[in-house]
């Protein structure tokens, strides 16, 4: 099975086409297979062999499409098409065979078959084949979807009809038919007029239907008409779809409407019960006054009641009110209720903050009677507002910029740095504002944002998280950051998008340059100082000991001295060359291409490097490079060294000259891995544990560093590394705990 992980065309979703394919040779590529697997969309594709084996697979496993052979071995394909009829109607089967004739394609047909596909006819059959499944699977989900909204529609309780560009209904639910009195069928086919009284049908066809067709959709109260001639109230909604249907959605509303008209006095104080509600007559005084309102106050409600307005209230809201009273009672405005902020004095002396809505009470024979009030206690709010002020400034004096994402991933809100109007790419704030963040930032800098966003969701504990990207300017120039976000607080558990703080590193990463060419410098450094010095110092000890068996001379044991003096020298060296190295900086690498990079920069004269691998696996790439050079040199050196130079093991009879280094990759019980394998001498058993150790090397020429560094690079990465024989009989590393990665996201080696 094969799948191209790419956007499908045409009307199918980005969710892939899993097609299985039948056949009758086991051993043969199947044509279908692979004309599908190398089409530019998203096609996976599994394989059987026979009738039976389909059919099995199809009881296993979700299938999208069956493309099948007409020549089977257990029996043909139309067989398989009634058989796959009789338990799985809604996969669509498409026959593709060059056995056929005019009466199997016609056969076909009758037998309902979704498509029928003749291998070798004119045109690009690849394209033609898989044009074919991507329509058939488009039709088949597209019906599905019909089927399940229309299910979701039935079950309903409101009334849900759907009219055709002429007006006549073309489905209805049980609860719309129940509410005009009709079985369902009825309706379909009929005009939408009989349901309306004879002096309404000119409003719907005039007014209301016009401004649905110009406006998308309409709602507001109609006056239905029931099959038995009785009428009521009903909320009416309509809306236009893409193929010019209308939809119409209706309630019962006749018994709402009683109770407002019955309610009507009333409602102004039954919007905010629970809350401190008075009402004020047309001069201003209390008549009215609950519970709450008196003990916001402090005084009894009979100490308030015929008090002018401005016993509580001070004269700056009075005059606010007064103006809110003058807004209700205009004619140029429709509005009912007013808000306004307003001080309300306690009998103890203090002043709240109170937010105080005012609704006019019902007019009598068009006279202005009073309005009605309720207030809230908005001190908190306020503080909160005042606090919101201070992180604002906050936020605005700090050198860093400042941004809040929707749940979608636009942007709402953005703080540049201080002392600049302009954001860190160059924009003017408001101009990014309801653009979405790939404006300012690349596709990979985006799916490693989603991912962190998705921990940060799944985990109780973690509150915020940061991450490496880099911003697009609007030059084109690219910023290193370091974005800090965290998740926005929601009430309902829902996600509202995040805010993030974007720092520059630029000077960081740079720092990060210059360590690393330090670094660098420091391992070239430990380098001279193990291979330069050490291989003089053994020369010298070595014509030392030759020295001291002809002459005996104290100079000679000075010399002696001298040289454990510069051993002892050389080994603090590199103590000090050797310092712990941070964490691996991981990243998705193909191992392929560091793999041929490392065979290029090590000395392989006319050895041979054979990649049987096409794995993605996280690591640090100059670590990893690290790890295979020094295993590549391991290889080239060991097996060109003369078998009195190294304690390894013969092997084939070759002169290390033509060695083969072969990198593959593990997936067993220990998990996703690889290895790095040679063939030559290869290492006894009974020194593989000590060939990681510092120092250790079989060949006289050797460092001992080379193995050690694979440890230490392993270990960093929090892999397992062992030593095994090769197939061949050479030496065969192998690094197991390896994660892996997706190809999309893999880097070459440089």
């Amino acid at each position: 099975m094969r799948t191209r992980d790419k956007s499908l065309s045409g009307n199918v979703s980005m969710e892939s086409i899993r097609v299985l394919c039948v056949d009758d040779e086991p051993d043969r590529p199947h044509a279908a297979a692979e004309f599908l697997e190398q089409a530019d969309i998203a096609i996976e594709t599994q394989r059987a062999t026979g009738a039976s084996d389909a059919l099995e697979c199809l009881a296993e496993t979700d299938i999208d499409c069956i493309v099948s052979e007409y020549d089977l071995p257990d029996r043909d394909g139309l067989a398989l098409l009634e058989a796959v009829q009789a338990d799985y109607d809604d996969v669509p089967f498409i026959l593709y065979t060059d056995a056929g004739s005019e009466a199997v394609a016609s056969e076909a047909i009758s037998a309902g078959v979704s498509e029928y596909v003749r291998k070798g006819a004119d045109g690009d059959e690849s394209t033609t084949l898989t044009d074919r499944v991507v329509d058939v699977v488009a039709t088949t989900r597209a019906r599905l979807e019909r089927r399940r909204q229309l299910s979701a529609i039935e079950t309903a309780q409101e009334g849900i009809g759907i009219l055709d560009a002429n007006g006549r209904f073309v489905y209805v639910n049980q609860a719309y038919a129940d509410l005009y009195g009709y079985d369902p069928a009825e309706m379909i086919g009929e005009g939408w007029e009989r349901l309306y009284p004879e002096g309404d049908v000119a409003t719907v066809r005039d007014e209301i239907i016009p401004t649905v067709m110009a406006e998308g959709d309409w709602h507001g109260e109609t006056t239905g008409l029931r099959a038995d001639g009785s009428t009521f109230v009903e909320a009416h909604s309509l809306s236009t779809t893409g193929n010019g249907d209308l939809i119409c959605t209706v309630q019962d509303i006749s018994g709402q409407k009683e109770r407002e008209r019955d309610l009507e006095r009333y409602e102004t104080i039954v919007e905010a019960l629970g809350d401190p509600v008075y009402t004020v007559d047309s001069d201003g005084r209390y008549a009215y006054v609950n519970d709450a309102y008196a003990e916001l106050t402090g005084y009894e409600k009979d100490e308030i009641i015929g008090q002018h307005i401005s016993f509580l209230i001070d004269e700056a809201s009075v005059e606010r009110g007064t103006d809110g009273v003058r807004s209700l009672l205009s004619s140029e405005t429709e509005t009912r209720q007013q808000t306004h902020e307003t001080i309300v004095k306690t009998e103890d002396g203090e002043q709240i903050q109170c937010e105080a809505n005012i609704s006019l009470l019902p007019l009598a024979d068009g006279q202005y009677r009073g309005v009605a009030g309720v207030v809230r206690d908005i001190t908190e709010r306020k503080e909160r507002e005042r606090e919101l002020e201070e992180y604002e400034t906050i936020l605005e004096t700090i050198p860093d910029e400042v941004y809040t994402l929707d749940a979608e991933g636009y942007l709402t809100k953005i703080v540049p740095p201080i002392d600049t109007d302009l954001t860190m790419t160059g924009h003017e704030p408001a101009a990014l504002v309801g653009e979405h963040v790939s404006t300012v930032m690349d596709d990979d800098d985006i799916a490693t944002a989603e991912s962190v966003i998705r921990d940060l969701l799944c985990s109780d504990d973690r509150k915020r998280a940061s991450f490496e990207m880099e911003t697009i300017a609007n030059d084109g120039g690219r910023t290193p950051h370091e974005n800090h976000i965290a998740i926005l607080p929601s009430d309902d558990g829902q996600f509202r998008g995040t805010v993030g703080v974007l720092r520059d590193i630029t000077e960081r990463k740079k720092r990060e340059r210059e360590l690393k060419a330090q670094n660098e410098r420091l391992d070239r450094f430990a380098s001279i100082v193990s291979h330069d010095l050490r291989n003089p110092l053994n020369v010298a000890q070595g014509r030392l000991e030759i020295a001291r068996e002809e002459y005996d001379s104290e100079d000679l044991e000075v010399v002696a001295w001298a040289h454990d003096r510069m051993a002892v020298l050389i080994e603090n060296l590199l103590a000090v060359a050797r310092e712990p190295t941070p964490d691996p900086d991981t990243a998705p690498v193909d191992l392929a291409t560091v793999a041929e990079n490392c065979w290029r920069h090590v000395e392989t004269t006319e050895a041979t490097l054979r990649l049987e691998t096409d794995a993605i696996v996280r690591a640090d790439r100059t670590r990893f490079k690290q790890l295979l050079e020094n295993l590549i040199r391991n290889a080239v050196e060991h097996s060109s060294a003369s078998p009195a130079s190294h304690t390894q093991q013969d092997g084939p009879d070759h002169d290390g000259r033509g060695v083969t280094v072969t990198i593959g990759e593990l997936d067993d019980e220990r998990g996703h891995g690889f290895y790095v394998e040679d063939d030559g001498p290869g290492i006894p058993a009974d020194e593989r544990d000590r060939v990681f150790e510092s120092g250790y090397s079989s060949a006289n020429n050797g460092t001992g560093l080379g193995l050690a560094i694979v440890a230490e690079v392993a270990k960093a990465h929090g892999w397992t590394v062992a030593v095994t024989d090769g197939a061949d009989g050479g030496a065969r590393f192998e690094f197991t705990g390896v994660d892996r990665a997706d190809r999309g996201r893999a880097g070459g080696g440089e």
